[in-house]
């Protein structure tokens, strides 16, 4: 009897410990920079790169991303997804507004879609109707700021002086189904954003990182992506366990994967969804240093 009472002592004072741990956790990123060096340009182009954001808010009015943001002073900043939540509520989504148009004001900013974007956007249930109508007229208070947001919805960015072309792609909810990933032919994407131009740096900002076959063989040379939060919890030997559709183990969770000339580099995630835990992989801001010539590295 005594060792069953000190057994459950034990596996409650853990769980209290696991839950202190994780609301510590939620509470702080961290600022992971990358190099990309390409010779499609001939100057360095700082990135700052937020993913899965879903509405956090790290300090009042998001001032200490905003803070962090600001000290890298990137010469873009981009979203790659789900700055939102698809949900009715949407709690924290006024925040979120005003953190983006803060952000547009004190930068170029472009925004890619993610799932949760495009449940708000295109979602036909009347009870997404007052979140929706407030996310539509925030960003188009923002894109109305001092610098230009650019809302790269199935469409592309074209920066002849830096000679880079960049791509936001919007998939329907068909294409993150927990049933597993679908078709994404060549002809499909070509349809939904153009076909990747050969003479330009060709950035893909790809929300769903399962369909990075598909974003390689359209010509994408570096993919920006999102939604796997990092797997949520990582082992020991820096491995994801569990994806937003229950997949045990995703091959993309974090950090940079290469397929013949096209390079991803996915994002552990800014926020959280739903279920708030992350153990052993704490969320990032990323920042890409695209750079003239050579290969790609991680610090």
């Amino acid at each position: 009897m005594r060792i069953l009472i000190w057994g459950a002592i034990i596996i409650f004072a853990a769980l209290i410990l696991l839950i202190i741990y994780c609301r510590t956790e939620n509470r702080k990123f961290r600022v992971t920079r990358y190099s990309y060096k390409t010779d499609r340009v001939k100057e360095k182009l700082t990135l700052c790169v937020l993913a899965d954001l879903h509405c956090y808010v790290y300090g009042e009015n998001n001032q200490r991303l905003f803070d962090a943001i600001r000290e890298i002073n990137p010469d873009l900043v981009i979203s790659a997804g789900d700055m939102t939540d698809g949900s009715r509520y949407a709690k924290g989504n006024c925040e979120t507004i005003e953190f983006l148009s803060r952000l547009a004001k004190a930068f170029p900013f472009v925004y890619g879609s993610g799932n949760h974007e495009y449940k708000l956007m295109y979602g036909r249930n009347h009870k997404y109707e007052r979140v929706r109508n407030d996310f539509r007229k925030g960003l188009e208070n923002a894109e109305k700021s001092g610098q230009p947001l650019e809302i790269l919805d199935n469409r592309d960015l074209d920066l002849p002086d830096k000679n880079i072309k960049i791509y936001g792609l919007n998939l329907g909810r068909e294409y993150f189904f927990r049933t597993g990933p679908i078709p994404l032919p060549k002809e499909k994407m070509d349809s939904l954003v153009g076909e990747a131009d050969p003479e330009r740096l060709n950035i893909l900002i790809g929300h769903n990182p399962e369909y990075f076959d598909a974003y390689a063989e359209w010509g994408a040379d570096l993919v920006l992506s999102g939604h796997v939060h990092g797997g949520m919890v990582r082992t020991p030997w820096n491995r994801g366990i569990i994806s937003p559709r229950m997949q045990l183990f995703p091959k993309y969770d974090r950090g940079v994967f290469k397929k013949g000339k096209t390079t991803m580099i996915l994002s552990g995630g800014i926020g959280n969804h739903t279920i708030h835990v992350r153990i052993n992989n704490r969320a990032e801001l990323l920042v890409v240093e695209v750079i003239p010539d050579g290969h790609i590295g991680a610090s």
